[in-house]
């Protein structure tokens, strides 16, 4: 039984007053999984907690197991993360074509032979073919053309 009552304390409890009063740190709104009550003593992290709050409460975070968090928050951090990255090596290609776009409306000029990035993407999948690293379409035919008795050259389109 006294094992019972350790377990059960009331200044254990999560809501208790003891843990009620306590004033956390910043490292606890940041990275605890529970919510603390008070806000920290530092402006920092009163201001972290009151966004953190905000958050917990308008998506109902709160009525998640702790182990339901922690997966909700990778997920979206994976997703945030995904999307930042596809921002920052799409979007500098994606203003120049729509510069591009804006200058052949407004002043009616014919935009450039082609975007950078085209004729790089285009360089470089010529550059792969003519180094002999792709994937090997001759070796492939040849592999075909023998077993069927023609040549190579017979069997290309």
């Amino acid at each position: 039984m006294s094992a019972a009552a350790a377990v059960l304390s009331p200044s254990d409890c999560e809501y208790s007053i003891p843990t009620w009063k306590r004033v956390p740190s910043t490292f606890d709104v940041l990275f605890g999984l529970r919510l603390p009550y008070r806000p920290p003593s530092n402006a920092i992290g009163a201001f972290l907690w009151r966004k953190r709050v905000w958050v917990e409460t308008t998506f109902a975070l709160t009525m998640l197991q702790p182990w339901e968090k922690f997966m909700l928050v990778t997920i979206m951090n994976t997703l945030l993360t995904l999307l930042v990255t596809g921002l920052y090596l799409y979007f500098p290609t994606h203003l120049s074509f729509l510069f591009e776009r804006a200058k052949y409306y407004l002043l009616g000029l014919e935009p450039s032979t082609t975007i950078t990035s085209t004729t790089t993407v285009a360089e470089s999948i010529s550059k792969f073919v003519s180094d002999g690293w792709a994937w090997g379409w001759d070796e492939t035919v040849a592999g075909l053309a023998r077993p069927l008795g023609l040549s190579a050259k017979a069997v290309e389109l």
